[in-house]
């Protein structure tokens, strides 16, 4: 048999809790569905607070008077703290109850969105954005860590291919209603009620999270303090060192934080090899991150978002700044592309059904393929007046290939870790997103500007594309061995079952 985790069944699920003789079985007509819904507008939540970021980049640019590493610190310096604190607040989440974790994480939103709404500076501003991103990382982990806990099976499936959908349509929406509001209320308070309006959502999630089940880990792991603390030095270094580089010619500040990133991942390393060596917790257990498939899918979570984020960040510049866009107008020519994600996310279980995880992402890599080619072309050749609707066509097979390849990989991810350290499923999936998304839009959106300066907006962007587009082929050779190694654990297990056979008859 292969190397399953503990307290996980063949196809990845939980198995049920054994029922005694003499305990009657109860009738599941009688047994309530667990509220789901705070939980879905908290992913939906998660991913709007960084789409709406995105879309207010130009106006808070010109209202604040931000510069280039400015701009790319209030997606980036959101991000790192987010991934931060996941895996940590996931623990304990798994110690001290999700649904109280959730609670707290989304009144936090609610607080610090204001501070961020109002903030009088750039320096505030990005405080505040840093303290939003910690605040949703109490919430985030228990969102998958509660699905694994209440739902299995078909279930499961349903509410994982659910949190993609809101997940994307979260990000899209952020463009339009942010851009929306933008465009309402001008540059002054217009990029401030994108931000106000994280706040509503929040405070919806917070009202509705009152509704949640409660839910524990039965042997929560121990908390790891220490490896929180050096991976989020070695996050927040990592993603500021990257900001600012390319405008001060990595000299001497970002050479430092650099190399103190490597150092406090390094650090981390060590840390957590001797916690598991001497009988301790790690917070990320290297027995767990040497499974296959979840050291994998970390790695194609980290490039997909890499290359998601910066296509989103860049879009909305190219858009507003390069054609001078509306934000209503830049965040609008997004809705096929959303509608897309969104719709096929729903179908995501069907497809999952009939290829396989591993088969449905390799579809949705080749679709993402040709459509970021598409895009380049369109972004390359179009007239600046029909660039919206050049974009349009490839937009919509983008946001089918993205919902192809994202649902499939939450589930590979969390069916790879086992139960008893279920906060751990939704810290390792969403650290991966936010740590992808803060390196791109730092890394890959500094090379845009760069870009920028000497070929334009239009050509820049047609070129970023091709970048992604390195990233989505990488993507697909992880969805390649995950592949591989799905037939060679059914062939294993057919063997198996064929010997017993054998030995019976």
């Amino acid at each position: 048999m292969r190397n399953l985790p503990e307290h996980t069944t063949a196809d990845g699920t939980a198995p049920t809790d054994t029922i005694t003789e003499a305990a009657p079985r109860p009738d599941p007509a009688d047994v309530p569905a667990p509220t789901l819904w705070p939980l879905h507008l908290g992913a939906f939540l998660a991913t709007f607070m960084f789409s709406v970021s995105n879309v207010a980049i130009p106006a808070v640019k010109t209202n604040l008077g931000a510069g280039e590493s400015t701009s790319a610190l209030v997606v980036g310096l959101f991000s790192a703290a987010f991934a931060a604190g996941l895996i940590l607040c996931g623990r304990i989440g798994d110690r001290f109850g999700r649904r109280r974790l959730f609670t707290i994480g989304t009144g936090a939103l609610v607080l610090v969105s204001l501070a961020v709404g109002l903030a009088p500076d750039s320096l505030t501003l990005l405080v505040a954005r840093t303290a939003q991103g910690l605040a949703a990382a109490v919430m985030m982990p228990q969102i998958l860590a509660s699905f694994q806990h209440a739902l299995a099976g078909s279930a499961r499936l349903r509410a994982l291919s659910l949190f993609g959908a809101f997940s994307g349509v979260g990000t899209v929406g952020g463009q339009v209603l942010g851009g929306g509001l933008i465009s309402a209320f001008g540059g002054t308070w217009g990029w401030r009620a994108a931000f106000l309006s994280c706040g509503v959502v929040a405070l919806a999630a917070f009202l509705g999270s009152l509704k949640l089940t409660e839910s524990r880990s039965a042997h929560p792991a121990p908390l790891d303090v220490p490896g929180a603390v050096l991976l989020g030095i070695g996050m927040v270094s990592l993603v500021i060192g990257l900001a600012l580089g390319p405008v001060t010619g990595w000299l001497p500040l970002p050479t430092i934080l650099l190399a103190a990133c490597a150092s406090a991942l390094i650090a981390f390393a060590l840390w957590q090899n001797r916690a598991e060596v001497t009988g301790r917790d790690p917070l990320i257990p290297p027995q767990v991150v040497r499974v296959p498939a979840a050291w994998i899918g970390m790695v194609m979570a980290l490039l997909f978002f890499a290359g998601f984020g910066t296509f989103l960040y860049n879009f909305a510049l190219t858009s507003q700044t390069g054609h001078g866009d509306p934000a209503a107008v830049s965040g609008l020519t997004l809705g096929l592309f959303a509608a897309a994600f969104l719709i096929v996310s729903l179908l995501v279980p069907r497809v999952v059904g009939r290829l396989g995880g591993p088969g449905t992402m390799i579809l949705g890599t080749a679709l993402q393929v040709i459509s970021l080619l598409g895009v380049a072309w369109a972004s390359a050749e179009a007239p600046a007046t029909e660039w919206n609707l050049w974009f349009q066509l490839p937009g919509i097979v983008l946001g089918a290939a993205q919902a192809l390849q994202f649902g499939p990989l939450v589930g590979t991810v969390v069916g790879a870790v086992p139960d008893r350290v279920a906060g751990l499923s939704g810290g390792l999936i969403s650290t991966m997103q936010q740590a992808g998304i803060a390196v791109g839009v730092a890394l890959l959106g500094a090379l845009f500007h760069v870009f920028t300066l000497s070929l334009g907006y239009d050509s820049a962007f047609a070129l970023a594309c091709l970048v992604q587009v390195g990233l989505s082929l990488a993507f697909g050779a992880g969805a390649l061995v995950l592949l591989r190694l799905n037939r060679q654990s059914r062939d294993h297990e057919t063997t198996i079952v064929l010997c017993a056979e054998d030995a019976l008859d």
